[in-house]
């Protein structure tokens, strides 16, 4: 039989079985080993706080993985800030963390609710105490945990109300308490500690014989203890003993067995160290310590001890909070640095070839030793071996006037016409390069631009279904004969309320990154060194605000509109429908809208930054619609709009007939949905 078949036996029932789960458990005879009692023991209380404050202290950063394969820290996120500083009102993320492994070192298992606002945003994380939590396995695989507070019936929650971080468990719902899978080393100790008590109490072995040759009565035997202990006891132990009447002392040595107890505790102690994989010297047994295999220990104590529990930590957020409450793309990770970090000198020659190679810019070493920026972007700029050049030289385009290979030339022209694009003459190296970049980038991040808008839509029917569940238990007259003036009443507060800045914190990330690389991409074509100011920074998050309400404005007149009708019943129903369409259809028509919409907007950013006075609107697509073929060519200023707002535009000719009328002015593109067209500089 086998170790987990040995634990399932004692320590709980089979998932298949009707059962509650448990997260403490006991076995054998070692019941009265509890978590509450296993602290008294100082070996446990130091592992358990070493482990605890260790995680608690270590920062949780939430980061997004950014398009060149790197990571940056999510500081827009409000979570980042929940789960760096302070996960609900009472406590700081140091003390949610450290109480979270005390439950994960003790009991296995550590629980905490997840509470969230009206826009389904999450707002705080707090603890439970798993002493209180019962786990129930439904029929349909789906786990309820049900709180007891001690008031009557128990709080159920559904497991997306629950961070649940667990321990090593064989039946992947609950962790064992490593308390109780030790119960008999915590016993031992717990044992040896009493028979220490006992023996230094100076009254379980005595110190010597007092013996006389006659038969003393029992008053005469008191008054020789008494007086013996009056003149040698305690204090005056050690003073000259004056025997009288044939009195005469034995002294009484300790036993072997007495003498090994002080082995026994030490024995016991390293029993928890195994226990808890924590090296020994760190529960001060030093007797085998030496400088050089403390600092080994200490590494294996972050790798072996330490590390595991983070990863559980990061992977239990990202599938309970991250998946749920933000974009893909990001995740977390504890901070472990100042555990592995290694002393001043190896630590500077290890950051001075990493500096050398490459590998680190001066103000990412300044950074790992807790010092400034050098301010500027010097201290951004990483560096080439040899020459000690900057990397940014070997990545700047060639001049517009360089000589640039024939067949290299006409394979960039072939490429650009077999998208469609309308290539001419009069465009140069420069442009072409960039047309051709800017349409892989804008490739690239159409996927993204659509799984973020799904997670969104996602949220956002959620949200409306709840909104129209509310709406039916708030209601008391029947179905057929409801009103919709409550419904139209919550749907105008929930859009005009929140939820815009909820739509900005989905959309910003993926946005952002696209903004940058398109403005790089544009500054580049017309020599313009790109720049990552405020200014752009501020631009970006105007056109995220500016598209996140114009998508709650679309979905409240689509809504509306339903919800004008008489029949609550149709009403139901074909709300029913459209949140259905807006999660088939909606996500991928806005991903190639602000795919096009973007590349315009960042392009047009960049050329007013670099001084470009005209633009140029050069259409794209495999087959470019008639409308957009008569702007083709169309030379404008850069503050003229390219077609105003209620204008018309008539197909090209040798097209089919028609005009189209614009509701909105076009400064770039799209014209119209479906629209892939691009600008270039006018001159």
């Amino acid at each position: 039989m086998g170790i987990f078949s040995i634990l399932e036996e004692r320590l709980s029932p089979g998932p298949g079985d009707d059962f509650w789960y448990e997260p403490i458990n006991k076995f054998g005879n070692q019941d009265d080993v509890t978590a509450s009692t296993a602290l008294r023991s100082t070996p446990v209380w130091a592992a358990v706080n070493l482990i605890s404050a260790t995680i608690g202290s270590m920062p949780l950063i939430l980061y997004r993985e950014s398009p060149d394969g790197g990571k940056e820290r999510a500081r827009d996120l409000r979570l980042y800030d929940m789960l760096r500083w302070q996960p609900n009102p009472y406590q700081t993320a140091v003390e949610l963390f450290e109480m979270g492994q005390g439950h994960l070192c003790l009991k296995g298992n550590a629980f905490f609710r997840l509470e969230t606002n009206r826009v389904d945003e999450l707002i705080s994380i707090t603890p439970l105490h798993p002493d209180r939590m019962k786990l129930k396995l439904l029929a349909d695989g789906v786990v309820e945990y049900h709180y007891d507070r001690g008031i009557g019936q128990p709080r159920v929650f559904s497991s997306e109300e629950i961070l649940h971080v667990k321990g090593l468990s064989s039946d992947g719902l609950i962790g064992y308490s490593p308390i109780a899978i030790g119960a008999g080393a915590v016993a031992m100790n717990f044992a040896a500690e009493n028979y220490g008590s006992r023996f230094f109490a100076n009254s379980a072995t005595p110190s010597g014989i007092l013996s006389h040759p006659g038969k003393l009565k029992p008053e005469a035997r008191a008054n020789v203890r008494k007086s013996w202990q009056a003149a040698h006891g305690s204090a005056k132990q050690h003073s000259v003993a004056l025997l009288e009447e044939g009195l005469s002392w034995t002294a009484l040595s300790v036993s072997p067995e007495e003498a090994q107890f002080l082995e026994t505790r030490k024995y016991q102690a390293e029993e928890v160290a195994r226990l808890f994989n924590v090296p020994p010297h760190l529960l001060m047994l030093l007797d085998r310590s030496t400088f050089s295999n403390v600092t080994e220990q200490n590494r294996s104590f972050a790798t072996n001890c330490i590390r595991p529990w983070a990863i559980r930590w990061e992977q239990a957020i990202r599938k309970s909070i991250l998946e749920r409450f933000t974009e893909q793309g990001t995740f977390v990770e504890f901070l472990m640095d100042a555990l592995l970090r290694p002393d001043t000198m190896a630590r500077a020659q290890a950051n001075q070839v990493m500096l050398q190679n490459g590998a680190l810019t001066i103000d990412e070493w300044r950074q790992r030793e807790n010092l400034n920026p050098i301010g500027e972007r010097a201290g951004e700029v990483h560096w080439m071996p040899l020459n000690i050049a900057p990397v940014s030289v070997a990545e700047t385009p060639p001049d517009d006037d360089d000589d640039d290979d024939g067949e290299g030339l006409r394979t960039l022209v072939n490429e650009l016409r077999n998208h469609g694009f309308s290539v001419t003459e009069e465009m140069s190296i420069r442009t072409l390069r960039s047309l051709s970049s800017r349409r892989k980038i804008a490739e690239a991040t159409r996927p993204l631009l659509q799984e973020a808008s799904q997670r969104l839509l996602k949220r956002e029917v959620k949200i409306l279904q709840r909104m129209i569940k509310r709406q039916l238990r708030s209601d008391a007259s029947t179905v057929e004969h409801r009103g919709t003036d409550g419904l139209i009443n919550e749907l105008d507060e929930f859009y005009h309320g929140d939820f815009v800045e909820t739509i900005i914190a989905s959309m910003l990330p993926v946005v952002r990154s696209y903004a940058r690389q398109i403005y790089t991409q544009a500054s580049l074509e017309v020599g313009f060194p790109p720049d990552f100011t405020p200014e752009l920074e501020e631009f970006i998050r105007e056109y995220v605000a500016n598209i996140s309400t114009y998508h709650a404005m679309t979905s409240r007149q689509q809504l509306q509109s339903i919800i004008s009708g008489t029949n609550f019943v149709e009403v139901l129903n074909a709300l029913e429908l459209k949140l259905e369409e807006w999660l088939d259809k909606r996500a991928n028509k806005i991903g190639v809208a602000q795919m096009t919409e973007g590349n315009g907007a960042f392009s047009k950013y960049a050329y007013v930054a670099a001084g470009v006075i005209s633009l140029r609107w050069v259409t794209a697509g495999a087959a470019s619609c008639p409308f957009c073929k008569k702007l083709d060519g169309r030379v404008v200023e850069t503050q003229t709009n390219f077609v105003n707002a209620d204008q018309t535009v008539e197909a090209s000719e040798g097209e089919k007939t028609g005009k189209m009328r614009t509701k909105r002015n076009i400064g770039h593109p799209p014209l119209h949905g479906g629209c892939d067209c691009f600008i270039s500089p006018g001159f």
